[in-house]
């Protein structure tokens, strides 16, 4: 599927976080594409000055909704079952929830909260083993050059895989990475998964280890619980230290919401880390674009309710045109929607 698709137009647009990176760099790597672009996931989009052109290009790690336009992203969620037929049929949108016939998924208060739980980092790897390419990780145990993380660390930070498997929507995740494994049954999806399992069982052991004072029950599922955010907490800590003290990442999953000034020269810092990152997965030397231009529309955020209209057919929503979408937070365990749980961008200009 990916290589295909890449010997037809190698030309991506990526998300500028360590999820839309590491996704990019991945496919720079075993499918020969070029970066030629970014997305900051809210306003703006930033082509190189060759490839100004929304369409042409392939998006990772994000959604847009354009017949035109190609995407490989895990946010994508059908709003109904003919929704996702159009997805399936167009053959241009490439996500977890739509890939195949016994795994798909559309937003309904039932079905979301079993919602794909990781990066397209991990998605975008199981194809790429799945096509039989032979991909090489580091070892995952071991520590970034001049850091306190590991690299299991980093690539379990996309989309908060980490968290996810140990305590969040546990039994979600753990259904998603056998259908991961399904795809690709050994190698680096294993590893991944094997790594989470080593950090949960440490957890618990740290539990286990404490005396119960005199008290005659086991220990209770609250205070593993608490050990395992305590422990996820602390490693989530210490990767944002990395991409804020290294380069200048304002946010805790390494993203930028800007990545040019203001005569759309690419930042130092955006070109330093992309790169850093590229050498951490064995690419040395690599090319991107030294200018873009900015194309920008509306974010905004809400709370979807099944009273909205349905907008599929068209992606219009109050008038507006919307350029692209994601379902961002699962309902809690009483089935209530989260806060501003839908996020979209409109009037992309």
């Amino acid at each position: 599927m990916l290589r295909e698709l890449f010997e037809q137009n190698p030309n991506i647009v990526i998300n500028t976080d360590i999820d839309g990176i590491l996704s990019g760099l991945l496919l720079v790597k075993y499918c020969n594409c070029n970066i030629v672009g970014f997305t900051n996931s809210k306003e703006t989009v930033w082509l190189a000055d060759a490839h100004n052109d929304l369409y042409a290009n392939i998006y990772v790690d994000m959604f847009v909704t354009d017949p035109r336009a190609t995407c490989i992203d895990q946010h994508v969620v059908a709003l109904n079952d003919q929704h996702m037929s159009r997805i399936r049929e167009s053959g241009r949108i490439f996500s977890p929830q739509s890939d195949d016939e016994n795994n798909l998924r559309i937003f309904t208060k039932d079905g979301f909260a079993n919602k794909y739980p990781f990066g397209t980092f991990q998605y975008i790897l199981a194809r790429l083993e799945n096509e039989g390419i032979d991909v090489q990780l580091p070892n995952l145990i071991d520590n970034l050059p001049n850091s306190n993380i590991t690299y299991g660390d980093l690539f379990n930070r996309p989309d908060d895989a980490m968290q996810t498997t140990i305590y969040a929507y546990r039994e979600n995740a753990l259904n998603w990475w056998n259908w991961l494994l399904r795809l690709a049954p050994a190698g680096n999806i294993l590893n991944l998964k094997t790594y989470l399992d080593n950090l949960y069982a440490e957890s618990k052991a740290v539990v286990d280890a404490k005396p119960l004072q005199g008290r005659k029950r086991n220990h209770t599922a609250n205070e593993y619980e608490t050990q395992m955010k305590d422990d996820v907490a602390k490693i989530k800590a210490r990767t944002k230290e990395y991409f804020k003290d290294n380069f200048g990442c304002r946010s805790g999953d390494g993203g930028f919401n800007k990545v040019v000034d203001e005569n759309g020269n690419i930042l130092p810092n955006v070109s330093t880390y992309i790169n850093t990152i590229a050498s951490l997965l064995g690419i040395q030397n690599l090319v991107i674009p030294t200018h873009y231009i900015a194309h920008k529309g509306k974010y905004c955020r809400t709370t979807w309710l099944d009273m909205f209209p349905d907008f599929s057919a068209d992606y219009i929503f109050m008038n507006h045109q919307i350029f692209s979408y994601a379902f961002i937070f699962c309902p809690d365990e009483y089935g209530v929607l989260g806060n501003q749980n839908f996020s979209f961008t409109i009037d992309m200009q």
